[in-house]
C-alpha cells in the first residue's frame, strides 16, 4: 500500500471484496474495508480508511462497527495516538465458524420445538430440518477443530496457541 493511495491491483481486489460481501448480504462498504484491511500491514486510523477508500467517514464508523460485532474487525491502538485505529482480526475466522454453529444450533432447536406441538409433530421436513442442522453443526465443529489445529502451525514446528475467541475474551475479564 503506497503512502498516497492504493495500486491498482490492490484496488480491483478491495472492488471484488466489497462486491464478494454484498452478496453475502453485507453493505459493499464493509467488504471493501475487510479488503483494505486485509492487505494493511499497520493498523489504519478510521480517517485513512476513509481517504483511501474515497468514503465518508461516517459510513466507515457505521460498517466497522457491525464488522467489529461479526469478529473480523478490532479496535488497535498506537500509543500516543488518540485516534481510533482497526485491523483485521484473523482470529475472526473461528469467530465466523462459532457463529455458524450457533445458528444451527438455533435453527435445530426451532425445528425441535415444533415438532413438540401436537399439531407438528408428524412432519417429515422438521424432522430432516432437525437431522440437517446436527449433522451440519458436527461437520462445522470438525471444521473448527481442524482449523484451529492448522491456524496453531508455524513453519520450523514452531506452534502457538490460536487467539483467543471473543467469547474467550470476554470471559476472561469476568
Amino acid at each position: 500500500m503506497r503512502r498516497d493511495g492504493l495500486s491498482a491491483e490492490e484496488e480491483q481486489f478491495i472492488e471484488s471484496m466489497g462486491l464478494f460481501f454484498e452478496r453475502q448480504g453485507v453493505p459493499r462498504i464493509g467488504g471493501r474495508i475487510l479488503g483494505l484491511l486485509l492487505l494493511a500491514e499497520k493498523p489504519l486510523a478510521l480517517s485513512e480508511v476513509a481517504r483511501l477508500l474515497r468514503v465518508s467517514p461516517a459510513s466507515v464508523s457505521t460498517n466497522v462497527r457491525q464488522l467489529q460485532a461479526s469478529g473480523l474487525v478490532d479496535p488497535a491502538s498506537i500509543p500516543g495516538d488518540r485516534r481510533h485505529y482497526y485491523v483485521f482480526n484473523s482470529a475472526g475466522w473461528d469467530h465466523r465458524l462459532e457463529m455458524a454453529v450457533t445458528a444451527m444450533d438455533a435453527l435445530g432447536q426451532l425445528c425441535q420445538d415444533a415438532l413438540a406441538m401436537p399439531g407438528l409433530k408428524e412432519r417429515h421436513k422438521l424432522r430432516e430440518a432437525v437431522e440437517f442442522c446436527g449433522f451440519y453443526r458436527q461437520e462445522l465443529a470438525g471444521a473448527a477443530k481442524r482449523w484451529r489445529a492448522r491456524f496453531a502451525r508455524k513453519p520450523g514446528g514452531q506452534t502457538t496457541p490460536p487467539p483467543p475467541s471473543r467469547r474467550q475474551r470476554r470471559s476472561a475479564t469476568r
